[in-house]
């Protein structure tokens, strides 16, 4: 990893949640964090497993950073997505923006992308998280996102969106935490049988120096013989 984010590293865990999802982008509703903040509790509440979302946000001119934040945070928290489980970079030294090579190292460690933009002309960022091995769940309501995603076999859900010069609302029935939850376990039901998704979580929370340090070294340590030591 590059300096960013060995640096990130020593302010927040990388390393042990079973999911971790990476959203880069502007605090402005427009991007609808909440809505992934959300999804990713919801992940969490299905599948029983710890769940963890970096944002790697910057200011917008749309809405007062710290009032939006308060929003993610609530809408998160709804779900059980809160603590040092949800992460804004802009809150560990990196007030203007992450820098981008750090974005796609972020990419490396994790393995789920959520992308519940209200728009988007071309989704390059939903293309740098697949080739760093995500799996994506994209908003099928935005033109872009679903041409893309339908290449890359994202899972797809629906909220707010603008195409064509028209903006859809999205109504769920019977409620939007049931379609939520729905989905949720849905994901993670495909999350836990893919071999690759596995095998790179499996390396990331297993063979990093830390579990290596507490599960094979430290107890030859500890059991070695009183002459020995």
């Amino acid at each position: 990893m590059g300096e960013e984010v060995r640096r990130l590293g020593t302010r927040t865990d990388l390393l042990s949640p079973d999911i971790l999802a990476v959203y880069p982008g502007r605090l402005t509703t427009g991007k609808q964090l909440e809505k992934a903040a959300a999804l990713l509790g919801a992940i969490g509440l299905a599948s029983g497993k710890r769940v963890k979302m970096i944002f790697c946000d910057f200011p917008s001119l749309d809405i007062e950073p710290a009032a939006y934040k308060r929003r993610i945070r609530s809408e998160g928290e709804l779900y059980g997505l809160g603590g040092e489980n949800l992460v804004f970079t802009s809150e560990q030294g990196w007030p203007d923006g992450f820098p981008h090579s750090g974005v796609m190292d972020l990419f490396t460690l994790s393995n789920l992308f959520i992308c519940t933009s209200y728009s988007e002309s071309f989704g390059l960022i939903v293309l740098e998280a697949a080739s760093r091995g995500n799996m994506l769940v994209l908003n099928q309501a935005v033109p872009a996102l679903e041409e893309l995603g339908s290449r890359l076999h994202a899972y797809f859900m629906r909220w707010n969106a603008r195409g064509f010069g028209v903006d859809t609302r999205e109504s769920y029935h019977p409620s939007e935490e049931a379609y939520l939850l729905e989905h949720a376990e849905r994901i993670a039901g495909l999350m836990a049988i893919n071999p690759v998704l596995q095998a790179k979580t499996l390396i990331r929370r297993q063979y990093n120096p830390m579990w290596i340090w507490e599960n094979r070294l430290k107890p030859l340590i500890e059991h070695r013989p009183i002459a020995e030591q």
